[in-house]
């Protein structure tokens, strides 16, 4: 996939080729959509590129990242986005929060991704998204996700949507019977989609996939 970004008269193109589920997940439009595999297959990646992406292509849209707890998500996807993500040339600028406001990335079309963890959910279930992304998803509760799914109704973009990721869990999971009963749709990430694991042109593994 090719994006693009304009930062005054300079133009920013990242070659960003996502494969399997995290390439199935740039044409859906189902309302809820989870990516489940193994650590190392590039999920959460994939979701936040298609996050950005989103943010980039609908001025004034909503967007959120979240997980069971703010301090979780400090470390992990907050992580991948700002180095892996983001380019300064975007222009995108970080909020900090306040009591009354959550943090949030801040684009130059009016677009924002605030962050959160449903540890704190005051600030952050108090708006309205498009698009919400929850990180490791198995750590929610089905209230919890249900909680989410009633905020995203901002209207900005033509379709809202709850993505989120998770390693594989026990059949009895929550999240597993509403993949099995059709109200999430379930896409399967493996570690051949992860180019950094594997060479497609080569067919084979890359030394750090060995």
């Amino acid at each position: 996939m090719l994006a693009a970004t304009s930062a005054g008269t300079r133009e920013l193109y990242v070659d960003y080729q996502p494969r399997g589920a995290s390439r199935a997940v740039m044409h859906c439009r189902d309302p809820e959509v989870l990516i489940e595999g193994p650590a190392g297959t590039g999920k959460s990646y994939g979701n936040l590129h298609k996050l950005h992406l989103a943010a980039q292509k609908y001025p004034g849209m909503r967007g959120l990242i979240l997980r069971k707890t703010l301090e979780s998500l400090k470390d992990s996807a907050l992580v991948t986005f700002q180095n892996r993500v983001l380019h300064p040339l975007d222009g995108v600028v970080f909020y900090g929060g306040s009591k009354a406001k959550p943090a949030a990335f801040i684009y130059p079309n009016g677009s924002t991704i605030a962050v959160g963890g449903m540890d704190k959910p005051t600030k952050i279930m108090s708006a309205e998204y498009d698009v919400a992304l929850v990180v490791e998803a198995t750590d929610f509760t089905e209230n919890d996700w249900e909680t989410v799914t009633v905020r995203l109704r901002n209207g900005v973009m033509p379709y809202q949507q709850l993505l989120a990721d998770c390693n594989p869990e026990v059949p009895t999971h929550w999240l597993n019977r509403r993949c099995n009963d059709g109200k999430t749709t379930r896409l399967l990430s493996r570690h051949e989609d992860n180019p950094a694991l594997w060479d497609a042109a080569a067919g084979r593994w890359t030394e750090q996939g060995t």
